[in-house]
């Protein structure tokens, strides 16, 4: 029955053409299909996570659209609650409270009050329509409501008691994280399982008892402990977000062989997460598959042509491969999108200096570096004077350590300046160094 699957593509098509009856219908089958075949179980859902969790300005209008030509239509009213949602979350970012802007947090609260309206309104127009439930419950944990979030839930569970998206959303709410508790949590993935039988998918929750998620990425594990710690999370067929947490402590402990392993898996089932993406193509790199590397890096490209991430990963893929053209290529153009990114200077200049001898350019990036009073700076301009040659590398060291010399952080560097120092060719008529004292 994938007849009643909808993508994105088509919502535009349709919305754009006047033809929101048609739309609408196959949303209505797909809502039928869910509360009545087996095996279909969330396909509405499927299709709200995937095609109107996007923020954009350009959905927005999308959706103003298709409520002006179906004003009271609770699948309209649904969608654009969700993609406020999805607005809410930009504006609010992933900084901790206390790095988040009033205006941020003002503008979140007023995309969340136009949510609220759309939402309500759909679920009075159809009781039964669980993705305006599930947005209802994101709102209440982002807005620290929890009264809205349970009325939600209870309303839901009423009409569809075997529901994986709204226990997957309560269980989520509970965590310690969002003022719940690993029992709450627990209580809920147990009641879940009573519904196991009519949706096999509600066993996918026990992956989070204990409070799975948190403990994996906060865990102070040696090896054998984290081995533990994942053969007791992974003895179940886990959830996304534990998938995901996985992949980043794996990274965070310096095991770049699992983090691939568990990005790869999360990946399987949400390809167009940026994030997981280029935590995958850094690991690649780590583990020296700078093949594998590459085709990441142009996929990065392709989904997200205007992140600097995406050239910067898929720039250093190519120097790894021994073409550092077009890795100068990819740095230059991650520069273009952000300039005065520290890191992605120093690895342009790096290739300008020791790759492919564009001197006059890697002097440019070292100029920029040392007035940032960036260390790199100084290592660049010493390489360059070293191998081009150029006057004054003994200068340039001096000067480095003067600067940076009392830095513990920065003893791998001085270590590389002082070695270059050593490499200068004694001058004819320099004086015999003085006899040493014992």
């Amino acid at each position: 029955m994938l007849d009643t699957e909808v993508t994105s593509a088509e919502v535009r098509d349709l919305i754009e053409r006047g033809k929101v009856a048609q739309l609408q219908e196959r949303l209505a089958k797909a809502e039928t299909a869910q509360q009545l075949e087996p095996g279909a179980q969330s396909r509405l859902d499927r299709i709200y996570n995937q095609v109107f969790s996007d923020g954009s300005d350009d959905m927005r209008a999308l959706m103003d659209a298709w409520k002006r030509q179906s004003p009271e239509n609770a699948f309209a009213l649904a969608a654009s609650g969700a993609v406020y949602l999805a607005t809410a979350q930009t504006q609010r970012g992933d900084d901790f409270a206390d790095k988040t802007s009033q205006t941020a947090f003002d503008a979140m609260h007023r995309l969340l009050g136009l949510a609220r309206s759309d939402l309500d309104r759909a679920v009075e127009i159809d009781p039964k329509l669980i993705p305006a439930y599930h947005t209802m419950i994101h709102i209440a944990r982002m807005d620290s409501d929890p009264r809205y979030g349970s009325d939600a839930a209870k309303r839901a569970l009423a009409v569809e008691p075997a529901s994986f998206p709204i226990y997957s959303s309560l269980v989520g709410m509970a965590e310690p994280r969002w003022g719940g508790s690993v029992a709450l949590m627990n209580r809920l993935i147990a009641q879940a399982q009573m519904h196991a039988p009519r949706n096999a998918l509600l066993r996918l929750l026990l992956s989070q008892r204990d409070g799975a998620w948190e403990l994996i990425e906060n865990c102070a594990c040696d090896d054998f402990a984290d081995a533990d710690l994942y053969r007791r999370f992974f003895a179940e067929v886990p959830m996304l977000g534990v998938l995901r947490a996985a992949g980043w402590a794996a990274e965070q402990r310096g095991h770049p062989a699992l983090a691939v392993i568990y990005r790869s898996e999360f990946l399987r089932f949400y390809p167009a997460d940026l994030g997981a993406r280029e935590g995958r193509t850094f690991g690649l790199l780590q583990l020296e598959r700078a093949g594998w590397a590459i085709e990441e890096g142009n996929i990065l490209v392709r989904m997200e042509p205007r992140d600097q991430n995406a050239y910067g990963l898929r720039g250093s893929a190519y120097r790894a491969s021994g073409d550092p053209f077009h890795a100068a290529q990819d740095f230059e153009q991650a520069l273009r999108l952000n300039p005065q990114d520290p890191d992605l200077l120093f690895s342009l200049g790096d290739v300008y200096a020791n790759e492919t001898h564009d001197w006059e350019k890697g002097w440019a990036i070292a100029d920029q570096l040392m007035q940032a009073n960036d260390p790199r700076g100084w290592l660049l301009r010493a390489q360059i004077q070293k191998a081009q040659p150029r006057e004054g590398l003994d200068q340039t060291v001096r000067e480095f350590m003067q600067r940076f010399s009392a830095d513990p952080a920065l003893r791998p560097f001085a270590e590389r300046m002082q070695s270059l120092r050593k490499q200068l060719p004694v001058p004819a008529h320099a004086p015999a160094p003085a006899p040493t004292l014992h």
